[in-house]
Order: structure tokens, then sequence, then C-alpha cells
């Protein structure tokens, strides 16, 4: 018998840090539709990955964990975000360690939504040209805010113009990453505006 089956589209949401990207995917999480955090991902596997916690010790010391063995994220970010030619290259060993699980755990969830019917499944990661992700979605949001916009939903949240700098300049210029997205939702307004474009867009991809 012919398998009738539609295949899941698979779409990746990034942007910059603190570009709205996360707020994009709650706001489709919350039509109903699966969306996977690659962030949550990532901080599940430090918390609970013997052999991750692990090998962030031998990098990084035993200065990065608390004393009940849990990794100490705020110490952790101080090592690997900053502009130095060092912290760089402590970033890039951070990855190393953390991404290939991440993406591993991330095509397992998209392998269960697929299973299960879902048409549109969503992953939302700060790092999919980066890491050359792209290649493995059938389409890709782009979340574009200007910097000084970013700048300051950041210093609402705590950080620094200087850390939100280190930051972004971890990450392809956001305007790269416009250019580069099949749909690109420009975030410089309210959240009222947000949730608008992003409707609409959901509305679109929900017609193909």
């Amino acid at each position: 018998m012919e398998n009738n089956k539609k295949k899941s589209i698979c779409i990746g949401i990034t942007g910059g840090f603190a570009s709205g990207k996360t707020t994009v995917a709650k706001i489709i999480e919350g039509q109903g539709l699966p969306v996977i955090y690659t962030d949550d991902l990532a901080k599940e596997l430090m918390e609970n990955n013997e052999k991750i916690k692990k090998r962030i010790k031998v990098r990084f010391g035993d200065d990065v964990f608390n004393q009940d063995g849990s990794i100490n994220n705020q110490k952790l970010a101080k090592i690997v975000f900053g502009n130095t030619k060092e912290s760089q290259k402590k970033l890039q060993s951070l990855n190393v360690i953390i991404h290939p699980a991440v993406i591993d755990e991330m095509s397992k969830l998209v392998d269960k939504y697929e299973a299960a019917g879902e048409p549109l499944i969503f992953v939302e990661s700060a790092l999919i040209f980066e890491l050359g992700l792209d290649e493995g979605f059938d389409y890709v949001i782009s979340v574009y805010a200007d910097d000084d916009v970013m700048i300051e939903r950041a210093s609402q949240r705590g950080f620094s113009k200087e850390q939100v700098m280190q930051r972004l300049s971890q990450q392809l210029p956001a305007k790269q990453k416009l250019e580069w997205g099949d749909f690109t939702i420009k975030n410089n307004g309210s959240l009222v505006e947000l949730r608008e474009a992003t409707i609409s867009l959901l509305n679109i991809l929900k017609a193909i």
C-alpha cells in the first residue's frame, strides 16, 4: 500500500541576541504548534549529562562548578563571552562540547513530532547559520531588530551594553541573517505588532 503520509515541514527561527526570536517562538507555541528550544536543550544537557559536565570540568576547571556539582552558568559566561581571542577560543571549545549533543537531541525531537504527524515543526536557535544548520530546515525565519533596540531590550534584562555587544560579536551580523532567511520578521516595534506579524507569517506557512 502506498504511504500517503505527508512529510512535516521543519522551520528554524533565528536572530541576534535580544532580537525577539524566543518571543516569536512562544507566540507560535501558543498557537498549539511544537517548538524546540535549543537553549533549553543545552541547559538540560549541561545539568544532567555527566559526560558533558566532565568535559567542561576538564576544559574550564572546578571554578565553573557550584559546591553541589552543578555548573555555575554566570561564571562560565564570563569566561566565554568576551572580546579577546582567548575568550573566543574558549567559546569555541564549549560549543564543540555541547553543540553535537544538542543537535542530536534536536533531531530526535523533530523525528518524534514528525512521527506524531505534526505538519509544522519549529526549532528556535541563535546559531542556525553559524553552525550551518540552515540546510537541514525547509525554511528559516530570521527575526531582526536594530542594534539600539536589542541593547535597550537586553538592558531591561540586566545586561550591560558591553555584554550585549560581546554576545552579538560572536554571531553573524543581524543584517546577514536577515538576508539569508527565507522569511523575516522585523521587531523594532511593540509586542502587539510582533504578534500580528508572527500570526500573519504563520498563516502563510500553514497554507504552504
